[in-house]
């Protein structure tokens, strides 16, 4: 995230909502927060598989939130990038 700051860009990303909220395990097994309720029942009710680009050390399925089985390990700033996006593909 520091590199956010030099780069003069971390006000703007807060202001889209992209804080830094912890490090390490604070996002780990789901302490990222809790999806919407309409997420978690689209997921329960269809075979969608639900996603998480994430900029840790540690890739496995759950890690972001037990409603995501599809993790995948990128830069910060490609974090931002696929969620702006809102897909990863």
């Amino acid at each position: 995230s520091r590199y956010f700051e030099e780069a003069g860009v971390q006000t703007y990303l807060d202001q889209l909502g992209f804080n830094t909220a912890g490090y390490g395990c604070m996002t780990c097994i789901g302490n990222s927060g809790e999806l919407p309720d309409a997420v978690t029942k689209a997921l329960k009710e269809s075979e969608i598989v639900a996603a998480a680009v994430l900029s840790g050390n540690r890739n496995f399925e759950g890690r972001v939130h037990p409603m995501t089985q599809a993790n995948f390990l990128a830069s910060p700033p490609l974090c931002v990038a696929y969620a702006l996006a809102g897909t990863i593909d």
